[in-house]
Order: C-alpha cells, then structure tokens, then sequence
C-alpha cells in the first residue's frame, strides 16, 4: 500500500497506509487494547493487564490468528504509527478464532468466552484506532476508507463492524458511512450492534 497523506510543510514526513510488520508490535499492541477495552482479556483468557498484554502480543507476532500482523494495516507518521485497523474475511473467523482458544494456560471461565462477531461473505473491521495524539485529522476516515477498499479488491459485496450500544457517537457516524445495525451480540458483558454496509465493486 503506498496511500500518502500529505501534511504542510515539505519537510514534514506524510501520514502512509502500509502492512503491518512484525516490528511494529510494541506500538499496534497498546492502539488494539485502546479500541477493544475488555475484549482484549477475552482473547487472551488472562485477567491480569500486563499478561494479557504479552499473550496478545506474541498472537500478534504469529501468522494465523485473528490479531496476527497480517490482518493489521498501519497509519504511519514518521516513527509514529498514528492509527490501525485489523481486518478479515467473515468466513475465516472460526479458525482464525482457534489458536486463541487452543492457547495452553488459557482460562476456562466463561467470562473470556470468544463470541463470533462476523459472518461468512462479509469482509470484517475487527479494530480500528487512532492514537490520541493524531486524533481529529482525519485519519480514523482513511482508515475506515481503506477498509472498505480492502473489502472491494478482496472481491467482497459487504464489510460489517460492531460498536458498542451505548456509544451513540460512533453509531452516528458509521451510520452516516452508511452502515445498518442488523443484529447486537453480547461480548465480555457488553451490548455491540453488529452493522452492515454493501460496497461496490470497482
């Protein structure tokens, strides 16, 4: 990906969408648990902060799971990395959910139960975050544009999230992207609208 962003100044390094690398883990990690909040101790099926934190980054650094570097696209700036999503076919989450589950040492209790949050046919934004230091410019739109381009290339005919119910602020503004509630699933206690958007194809 080579999508630039460019800011004044012809100094000034641009914001760059790439492929995450396995080296960028110490900075997507915090960005993910920004997004997700208790989700993240589901998928790690650990309570404590700093374990948990760990066993989402070693999943990161791994090939085939939900969370792996593959399924994570970056917002660079500089030696920044600005913002993140992590995206994948629907129709992929059970296995990629397994690893997750298999993990020696995972807790049992119910409470870091994995919940399917996507469906077959649809192409899924797992997380998407903006460091607070790049927020309000723009960049949670290219991400969220990025995305759906994703989606397109990858031959898909809808892309999907989930918001949590009570975050009226970001149910507005994918509702004016575009997107439906069609369903709410309950995660780590929580209440998510799980919402649609057809795309077209290029």
């Amino acid at each position: 990906m080579s999508n630039q962003m460019k800011q004044p100044g012809s100094n000034e390094p641009h914001l760059q969408l790439r492929p995450a690398r396995r080296e960028d883990a110490d900075q997507v990690i915090p960005l993910l648990y920004q997004a997700i909040g208790d989700i993240a101790y589901a998928l790690a099926g650990e309570s404590n902060h700093e374990q948990a934190m760990q066993i989402l980054k070693q999943f990161y650094m791994q090939e085939d799971n939900r969370i792996s570097y593959r399924h994570v696209t970056v917002m660079e700036h500089g030696e920044d990395i600005a913002g993140i999503l992590v995206a994948y076919d629907g129709s992929e989450a059970d296995r990629l959910d397994q690893p997750i589950l298999d993990r020696s040492g995972r807790s049992q209790d119910e409470k870091y139960a994995i919940i399917k949050e996507t469906r077959p046919g649809e192409y899924y934004l797992d997380t998407l975050s903006v460091s607070e230091s790049y927020q309000g410019q723009g960049i949670g739109r290219a991400l969220m544009a990025a995305f759906e381009q994703q989606g397109r290339e990858l031959g898909h005919d809808r892309v999907a999230l989930i918001v949590e119910r009570d975050n009226g602020r970001a149910l507005m503004l994918y509702e004016r992207q575009g997107y439906t509630k069609d369903d709410v699933i309950v995660i780590a206690g929580h209440e998510y609208n799980h919402m649609i958007k057809p795309i077209q194809q290029d």
